[in-house]
């Protein structure tokens, strides 16, 4: 069934008329003023839904409520299916924890990453190599030249580690 067959026809149709007679008395800043809220609000991009974050004091009282539950059963054969409801159930608020706490971690990471990669002068690095950091750290799609490029500088940066260690060493021995 429909909810049309509810409706009188004859209903709707007044309701309509009284909309469109309210929206043609309203002054032409207004309707324009509506139609650029009405635009605003279609074009306004969706907020990332955050994870809810596991509270630790929850998940331990869903273990305490889980364990007197299961204290009183006397004959747990029969409460198979319950028990492995409720150890899912913890399972996954477990794990969701933990994922929460990793993408925290690597966001925290990832912006400090990006802040220290801001102080590196910009002639230090030429200009390939320093898009396809940025690339790297920003998440975006990398091109073969790009990942060409980030094991070019890999190389780079571990000759540049070796001979560090040299100089090291020599500046021990002029310090001497």
């Amino acid at each position: 069934m429909s909810i049309d067959k509810w409706l009188s026809k004859s209903n709707s149709k007044e309701k309509q008329e009284k909309i469109d007679n309210i929206y043609n008395a309203l002054p032409e800043e207004e309707v324009q003023d509506l139609k650029k809220r009405s635009i605003r609000e279609l074009t306004k991009k969706n907020k990332k839904k955050q994870v809810e974050k596991v509270d630790t004091k929850g998940i331990l009282s869903d273990i305490i409520e889980f364990k007197g539950w299961l204290n009183q059963r006397t004959y747990l054969k029969g409460d198979l299916d319950k028990i492995e409801i409720w150890i899912n159930n913890l399972s996954n608020k477990l794990s969701l924890e933990h994922k929460n706490n990793k993408n925290q971690t690597s966001r925290n990471k990832r912006s400090r990453l990006i802040e220290q990669f801001r102080k590196i002068h910009p002639k230090f690095l030429d200009e390939k190599t320093r898009v396809a950091i940025n690339k790297k750290l920003n998440g975006i799609k990398r091109t073969n030249s790009d990942n060409y490029y980030l094991r070019k500088l890999k190389a780079v940066i571990k000759e540049k580690l070796h001979d560090a260690s040299y100089y090291e060493i020599l500046k021990e021995i002029v310090e001497l």
